[in-house]
């Protein structure tokens, strides 16, 4: 059977409505999703105007790859401890006092940059602070969502919810490039302040009981960390799938970090050609995470991530070679697809598999990797393109990627066989 054939068969379940609908009836959900989504777009107009801000300020793909850094130092070093504070402690207080040190964050950019006093190494300072923050407060967010809604749910819970972030995706760059086109910079900062102000209002609104551990707190924090970490990578199908996230992580995706000299380097487009690559790549990953919510299932998710990832190597890799802007921005917008398939799906399997006690520690690995590894590869490509250009660099991460998937790929059935008999509806 080929591929397409089995994308539209019963065991990809490309359409059921009533899970959404099921969903959207539990009220701390549906008001989490509506907060969050108000977050979210604040975050990614935050997001390209740091990335413009770093550009204008030096034209320098090092300090564009020290702006990831700032953000992936705290993520490797912290993440982990955030995880085990996610099954100490309330998640939902965690995440209320998270927002507030993110809003005072975004009020001191708008502040500084309005008076003219940021600096390059102030705003990475501030942008570490928002590392740190989101550090610790990552963990507790994404299980705090699996944690509103019942088991046969979770799948398109998480889906839900990747819809929102790239839609945010979508409206929040557009609206920074709209603003900083207008006005300035420092506005978009001072937008994401008022959307985090909303999300605080929500999280105080919402009542669940607490989800802890017990027993973790009879342990010491670095015993409660072994015991996440070891879990995870003595579960051979948890490691395969987090071994396949970590080569994407570090080889493909650094290249949404690197979009700004893309657009002002290659293309020569402004913020107005970045908010239309980041908006591009915001596209597809509504598609895919549309698809995701109405199929509803575990079941086949593991085949959606090795094809998802070997494609969106293909695509970084022909993007790489580009010279068309609009050409360029459509392989964006596939490698959006791809990468929320990979992206939605690898957590959605991982939640499945974990019990709620173990959940935060081992959502804390994926997230190490996950979201501190594209910071590190862009980190590390951004001073390779300060020699060799933007090109060359994200080319070679795009081959290493799909090498790793390829290397990996005769256990995909095996791995699919542990991680999605556990809930195959």
């Amino acid at each position: 059977m080929t591929i397409i054939a089995r994308l539209i068969s019963t065991r990809y379940n490309l359409f059921n409505f009533s899970k959404v609908v099921q969903a959207f009836r539990i009220r701390n959900f549906a008001l989490y999703t509506a907060g969050n989504s108000l977050s979210l777009i604040g975050m990614w107009i935050q997001r390209l105007a740091v990335g413009w801000l770093i550009w204008e300020l030096t034209e320098s793909g090092i300090w564009l790859g020290a702006i990831a850094i700032a953000e992936f130092i705290p993520i490797l070093l912290l993440t982990p401890i955030g995880g085990v504070v996610a099954d100490r402690f309330d998640r939902l207080r965690i995440a209320r006092i998270a927002q507030v040190f993110a809003c005072l964050q975004a009020l001191s950019l708008w502040a500084l940059t309005s008076y003219g006093l940021i600096t390059p190494h102030i705003l990475v300072a501030l942008t570490t602070v928002a590392g740190i923050t989101n550090a610790m407060n990552q963990a507790a967010r994404v299980t705090l969502v699996v944690n509103m809604v019942p088991r046969h749910l979770m799948s398109t819970a998480i889906a839900l919810n990747s819809i929102i972030f790239n839609v945010a995706r979508i409206i929040g760059p557009a609206t920074a490039g709209v603003i900083i086109f207008l006005t300035n910079v420092s506005w978009a900062f001072f937008l994401n302040a008022l959307s985090y102000t909303g999300l605080i209002i929500v999280l105080l609104i919402i009542r669940m009981p607490k989800v802890v551990d017990s027993n973790v707190k009879n342990k010491s924090y670095i015993v409660d960390l072994k015991e996440g970490i070891k879990f995870t990578f003595t579960h051979e199908s948890l490691a395969a799938i987090i071994i396949i996230s970590a080569t994407n992580s570090l080889f493909a995706r650094p290249l949404i970090d690197l979009l700004p000299g893309f657009a002002g380097a290659v293309f020569n487009a402004g913020p107005s050609g970045l908010a239309i690559f980041t908006s591009a790549m915001g596209a597809g990953a509504i598609l895919a995470s549309i698809w995701l919510t109405l199929r509803g299932k575990l079941y086949g998710l593991t085949d959606i991530i090795f094809f998802g990832v070997a494609i969106n190597g293909i695509t970084v890799f022909i993007f790489a070679t580009c010279d068309n802007f609009w050409a360029a921005a459509i392989l964006l917008g596939i490698s959006g697809f791809t990468q929320a398939c990979t992206g939605t799906g690898t957590q959605t399997l991982i939640q499945s598999s974990v019990d709620d006690r173990l959940r935060g520690r081992v959502m804390s690995v994926w997230l190490v990797i996950g979201r501190g590894g594209p910071a590190f590869g862009a980190l590390i490509m951004g001073m390779a393109a300060e020699i060799f250009g933007f090109n060359l660099p994200i080319l070679v991460g795009a081959l290493i990627s799909l090498a790793g998937v390829i290397i990996i790929f005769p256990k995909k059935n095996q791995i699919a066989a542990v991680l999605e008999r556990s809930n195959s509806n």
